[in-house]
């Protein structure tokens, strides 16, 4: 399993009414795929830093999947990502540091 530091936190609104959690998190691993079709550094684990965003389910909106992958290889790309996602783009909020 990855190391992983919390970078980021917020929330957003769940049907505009109900504050769900949101995080990005630092790691260093970007799991594969395991399909043998696919090309071998998509295929493999691979050990690199990058950046996860991680939602929390309205029914538990304090709890985050413990599976972090670097998806993103700059935090700004991860903070873009969570920022344009259709269903919080409007109520997400960014707790400060």
């Amino acid at each position: 399993m990855s190391d992983f530091t919390v970078v980021k936190e917020g929330t957003w609104l769940y049907d505009g009414t109900v504050p769900t959690g949101v995080r990005i998190v630092s790691c260093s691993i970007r799991y594969g795929s395991g399909d043998w079709k696919d090309p071998q550094e998509i295929q493999e684990d691979q050990k690199v830093p990058g950046f996860d965003v991680q939602w929390a389910s309205p029914t538990t909106p304090r709890d985050f999947w413990e599976y972090q992958s670097a998806v993103f290889p700059t935090l700004q790309d991860a903070i873009a990502h969570a920022e344009q996602a259709a269903w919080a783009s409007s109520t997400l909020k960014w707790n400060q540091l």
